[in-house]
């Protein structure tokens, strides 16, 4: 009888004791068995609708930037110093981009940082030209209206391809275009011929047809495209870089895996046709580094702006300070190259 009766008066006051726990406890213990998850960090990509920018097309295809706890937007521009220019007034955290922008930008005293270049290319800038105006080969340029981006990668390689015809920029007229714009101008007659890069070269030697003759770079003639912001975000988000930098390095081991895959995946993200991207073969290369040649192709572009009196310096700034290398450094030290 005692023990029915203390039974009686136990079980409630377990039930009562197991409730009170329950309610005391049950998020804690929910929240053990189901972390919360950690909040992505944030960050604005200015990218331009060019094959080198496609690690960072491909990054976020494949959901690589959230695997590394990063959201990431993307903002699209027609060329990399349009995207450097959004993180310049502070539209992005990070642009891709040519070498000329920086070298325009920091020459001009703004302090940009270039925190690994993303892309090596050979072929990929060029010329295409009315067969009608009489040009047949790039000599017969000379004395022509030649639509050029101004300020950019394509102004200068356009400068380098005359030379080696024994032509200077002043033998041609130039009338500065944007890149969307250049099949236009072109089947148009406003220009006899245009300088610019893809995928814009391979769209005006489409639409020109059997009027339209394309000259292009020799493939020993290799440019960087880069990842770059401003110094200051720069230095303030390091931990930032390294993710972002993480993913494109899953990137790059997808496209040296799958290539026609990744390529395709590119090429769908900048709306050419993969063709493009597969014929090319080794004058196109995804990278993740810090190279030299990218120092002395920032020096060589330098001294090209100033001996065409495209900037007003007259001395050289020290381009290292244009390049940051901690981020790399620290997650893939064998990727920097750079001496410093």
């Amino acid at each position: 009888m005692d023990s029915a009766k203390n039974s009686r008066v136990l079980l409630p006051a377990i039930a009562l004791i197991a409730g009170l726990f329950v309610v005391l406890y049950w998020q804690p213990i929910i929240t053990w068995l189901i972390p919360t998850p950690i909040p992505k960090q944030k960050i604005i990509l200015a990218v331009a609708t060019y094959p080198g920018s496609g690690l960072v097309y491909l990054a976020a295809a494949k959901g690589y930037f959230l695997e590394e706890g990063l959201d990431v937007t993307l903002q699209t521009y027609t060329s990399g110093r349009d995207a450097l220019a959004a993180t310049i007034e502070k539209n992005a955290d990070l642009g891709t981009v040519a070498n000329m922008p920086v070298v325009y930008a920091t020459m001009n005293g703004q302090l940009i940082s270039i925190v690994t270049t993303i892309f090596t290319a050979g072929k990929s800038y060029g010329v295409v030209a009315r067969r009608d105006r009489g040009i047949e080969t790039l000599a017969d340029i000379k004395g022509k209206i030649v639509g050029v981006t101004s300020r950019t990668d394509g102004h200068y390689v356009f400068s380098t391809m005359l030379a080696r015809h024994r032509l200077l920029l002043d033998q041609v007229h130039i009338q500065d275009i944007s890149p969307e714009e250049m099949a236009t101008a072109l089947q148009s007659g406003k220009v006899d011929a245009i300088a610019t890069w893809e995928p814009w070269l391979s769209a005006a030697t489409q639409a020109m047809g059997a009027n339209g003759i394309e000259f292009r770079t020799d493939g020993g003639f290799v440019l960087e495209y880069n990842l770059a912001g401003r110094s200051d975000w720069v230095s303030a988000n390091q931990e930032k870089i390294q993710r972002v930098l993480k993913a494109l390095l899953q990137a790059k081991r997808f496209v040296d895996d799958n290539p026609l895959e990744a390529h395709a995946v590119i090429a769908k993200a900048i709306k050419i046709d993969p063709a493009v991207l597969n014929s090319v073969g080794p004058n196109y290369r995804f990278v993740v580094q810090l190279d030299q040649n990218l120092l002395i192709m920032l020096e060589d572009q330098a001294r090209w702006a100033v001996q065409n009196k495209f900037s007003n310096q007259t001395s050289m700034p020290n381009f290292l300070t244009a390049i940051d290398i901690r981020a790399l450094n620290a997650i893939q030290p064998d990727a920097v190259k750079i001496i410093h």
